[in-house]
């Protein structure tokens, strides 16, 4: 790929600008070849240094936000070959989680933590952290108060009504604030960690050694940051004392996709920069899209929706879009009767409009909602109904618990065969989309027993029925999970393969130990993010950022655009074809 000129000003500022500062703010609207142009500028800021030492041994790091966007880099990477560089040598990739957990699991004990540090799942953190929130009176349980206390070390993330006013449970919670910090602290100490401590840590462990902030400073002499608009205020703090007062910095950054204001991205965190670096900071812009140079009508869309000015009145359809109209008697998202007509309307519609299979075939299909609810009906009508395979993108929390179930489960050497059949059955329906087998029924497993496989009449029920019954008496149990696993696969059902690929792996591992099993759920997660995407994927639009699609397919619209830069989100996630739906009141 060859650089424009935009792109070319910012891979050579460093290298051929001799009055530059050290401080760059890059505004990167999607389509214009930033990935392209933070590598290309770290691997002519590494030439370049070579040049002037040959002896040179620092590195330019590039911090991503996500494991997706961190792939997309090193993907960028492996095309810039040269034979007389080793450009990894020089040029490290990281995600934020994963650059500041390398140290802080380093420096655990030093941080008065344990040396054995378990990454708790998302499942067992609420069950460890809400036994504690309890002892305090003003914790009722709620699920605000639980995520607004759980992620307390990490920032304060204030829920908000819809006037804007702090949500009451959580307003009783305030004066606690420093309790509940201590018992999370107090659970960490004792090894067990949740992902959203782990930035805490790193920002206390650059505080408390100076000698090891200098030494990080040290090591890298440029920093690029990817996706900066989504900073929250730790993140934010960490970064500036990594940069410190010596070394460069590229900051790329796009204002209007700052969606993520419910986890710390600030609307002023640029205009902060700006202020913090004061005459050591530039600003550029990418603003020529390469993406869609044969679809202007694509690019139309986008620069309105990008000035806030996409009208959701103006039905056009064109040659690379495609506006459809769901009818519906009411709009009332509040009414259980009218949402279900809604959503009924809905999902033919989308069938519907689905490319023909062959039209598909290597390509990816996005369908991007505003609310996990209807995520949630999409996938399993387009299963269940019109058996229309659908494939997982963000399931990562889900394939952690199971991680973390998985570690209790081979640490335990007695169980009675109820007990067994339970827990046989959580990853057997772990690895299928199916909400039953016969006459189990998968959000009754705490109320299964062995006498139910027993005398069920599916055959598939009845071997497992069978290796259970054995299991218990050999106390293979790890062998016979194995068995289930692979019976599963060979039936009748629909199996969610990223899950069976990732218990499989596990399964087959000579290692239980809980520290090995978490390294293999991360390798998983990574390989996910780097593979190309093809199939059909629903997700929200959240879930959606850093992604592309073939199709783009944006579900309800109306509720979406009441937030612009979710609508421009949603919006540029296309690569060919962009289909959108809205509501329409009958005539």
């Amino acid at each position: 790929m060859e650089a424009n000129k935009e792109q070319q000003s910012i891979i050579e500022y460093y290298t051929k600008n001799h009055s530059e500062k050290r401080i760059l703010l890059v505004e990167a609207p999607p389509g214009t070849g930033k990935t392209f142009t933070a590598v290309a500028t770290a691997i002519e800021y590494t030439k370049k240094q070579l040049e002037i030492n040959t002896k040179y041994n620092k590195k330019v790091l590039i911090l991503t936000f996500s494991k997706n966007a961190r792939a997309q880099i090193e993907k960028q990477l492996e095309q810039f070959s040269d034979n007389n560089i080793n450009f990894q040598k020089f040029i490290e990739i990281s995600n934020f989680h994963s650059f500041f957990q390398k140290y802080v699991w380093a420096y655990s004990k030093y941080l008065g933590l344990k040396e054995d540090l378990n990454i708790l799942s998302p499942k067992q953190r609420k069950f460890m952290l809400s036994n504690e929130f309890i002892k305090i009176q003003a914790y009722d349980g709620d699920d605000k108060q639980y995520e607004w206390a759980e992620s307390l070390l990490e920032g304060e993330f204030y829920p908000l009504t819809y006037k804007g006013n702090i949500k009451p449970s959580i307003k009783k919670l305030i004066p606690y604030k420093e309790e509940l910090k201590d018992i999370i602290k107090n659970i960490n100490k004792d090894g067990y960690i949740g992902f959203s401590d782990i930035g805490y840590y790193m920002n206390e462990l650059l505080n408390k050694s100076e000698l090891l902030l200098k030494t990080i400073q040290n090591k890298y002499n440029l920093i690029i940051l990817d996706e900066y608009q989504d900073a929250s205020d730790l993140q934010d703090k960490i970064v500036k004392k990594l940069i410190g007062k010596q070394n460069k910095a590229i900051f790329f950054a796009d204002s209007k996709q700052m969606i993520y204001g419910w986890r710390g991205a600030d609307s002023n965190r640029l205009l902060d920069l700006l202020k913090y670096y004061d005459l050591e900071i530039e600003q550029k812009s990418l603003k020529k899209s390469m993406r869609f140079k044969n679809h202007k009508d694509i690019e139309n869309v986008l620069n309105l929706a990008r000035e806030g000015k996409y009208n959701i009145y103006d039905f056009n359809s064109s040659s690379n879009i495609k506006y459809i109209k769901v009818e519906v008697n009411d709009k009332n998202l509040y009414s259980r009767q009218s949402k279900n007509q809604m959503y009924a309307a809905l999902k033919y519609k989308i069938k519907n409009a689905l490319p023909k299979y062959e039209d598909i075939q290597g390509k990816s299909v996005g369908i991007l909602c505003r609310s996990n609810e209807l995520v949630r009906y999409i996938k399993k009508s387009l299963r269940e109904e019109f058996k229309i395979t659908t494939y997982e993108l963000n399931n990562n929390e889900e394939e952690h618990n199971i991680m973390g179930d998985l570690v209790k489960f081979f640490s335990k050497t007695d169980l009675n065969i109820d007990e067994l059949t339970r827990e046989m059955l959580k990853y057997i329906f772990a690895v299928i989309y199916d909400e039953k087998i016969g006459s189990i029924k998968k959000n009754k497993l705490n109320t299964i027993m062995y006498n139910n496989l027993k005398r069920a009449r599916t055959p598939i029920l009845k071997e497992f029925a069978n290796l259970i019954e054995q299991a218990e008496n050999t106390k293979e149990y790890k062998e016979t999970l194995i068995k289930c696993i692979e019976i599963v696969k060979d039936n009748d059902l629909k199996v969610n393969y990223d899950m069976y690929s990732l218990l499989k792996r596990v399964l087959l591992c000579s290692s239980n130990k809980a520290d090995n099993i978490n390294n293999l759920f991360l390798q998983h997660q990574y390989l996910k993010a780097y593979k190309e995407l093809k199939g059909i994927y629903v997700l929200n639009v959240h879930q959606s950022k850093g992604r592309e699609f073939d199709y783009t397919y944006v579900i309800d619209r109306e509720n979406i655009i009441k937030e612009d830069n979710l609508l421009y989100v949603a919006l540029s996630r296309v690569k060919d074809k962009l289909v959108i739906f809205d509501w329409i009141m009958k005539k």
